[in-house]
């Protein structure tokens, strides 16, 4: 494959930290090619070592940045990589179908905390992005932070489209990392709730995982061999519960909406 116009520049010149350098070059490959790659390629069209371009890939699915379909031996960009620009309002780059989906819903609802969610590493979940409450009394959390999946909604909802037996390996992985007997979850009782979650088509956390929060997860629609995502909506157990219906009504349109725009190049997890 030939070489694209993102070949890194000369660091000889610049105090430019050579990992950094090469990150930023490894998106503005995708960014050029429109398509999934594999190392080989990616190392080819930078110029990179193999050996480097492969731990630095690795290094960036860790993180989210990336996503890695084992079947083709592939990486693509995550969603994680199309919101780190969403605050610039007017930017071209901007993925309109999820952050305007959230905002969409933080409107519709009142002004709850939105949350966007994917699975990280063995059995974690990472927030990827988060639009706080417009309450002073409001369900809080930040883009970055990492939980536990069998300790939220959102995480519920990810393991939901997963076989019980890939299930069971997540609890025992978050129960051996939990310092608190009482935190830890019962597998049975689990796996309950997770078929549960199946059948009505959503989680709900009801202050199980975060004490007088209730939180409001399902699955976003999303390409085919992309990695899955969660949406939520989240507060206090009190002002959730006043308008639950409504959330759910909300949250099941502008889903069902989304799959529509997007035609067959989505599916339904």
């Amino acid at each position: 494959m030939p070489a694209v116009e993102t070949a890194m520049p000369s660091s000889n010149k610049t105090a430019i930290v050579k990992s950094a350098m090469r990150t930023f070059a490894v998106l503005e490959f995708f960014r050029e090619t429109k398509r999934a790659a594999s190392v080989t390629e990616i190392a080819s069209a930078l110029e990179m070592p193999q050996s480097s371009t492969s731990v630095l890939l690795s290094s960036l699915v860790e993180l989210n940045y990336l996503e890695y379909d084992r079947k083709t031996r592939r990486f693509i960009p995550s969603y994680r990589v199309s919101l780190l620009g969403d605050w610039i309002r007017r930017s071209p780059f901007r993925d309109t179908k999820l952050t305007d989906l959230m905002e969409e819903l933080w409107s519709a609802t009142g002004g709850e905390t939105i949350l966007l969610g994917q699975q990280t590493g063995a059995a974690g979940m990472r927030y990827l992005h988060v639009v706080p409450s417009g309450y002073q009394l409001q369900f809080i959390t930040h883009a970055g932070q990492i939980r536990p999946m069998v300790r939220t909604a959102l995480g519920h909802v990810l393991l939901s489209q997963m076989p019980n037996t890939k299930i069971r390996g997540i609890i025992r992985r978050n129960n051996a990392d939990e310092p608190s007997p009482s935190a830890r979850v019962r597998e049975a009782a689990f796996l309950e709730e997770v078929e549960r979650i199946r059948r009505r088509g959503f989680s709900e956390s009801g202050g199980r995982t975060t004490p007088g929060a209730n939180t409001i997860g399902m699955l976003v629609p999303l390409p085919k061999r992309r990695a899955p995502l969660a949406i939520g909506i989240g507060g206090p157990i009190e002002r959730i519960a006043a308008k639950r219906e409504h959330i759910i009504e909300v949250m099941q349109s502008r889903l069902k909406e989304l799959t529509d725009k997007a035609g067959s190049r989505f599916i339904e997890r």
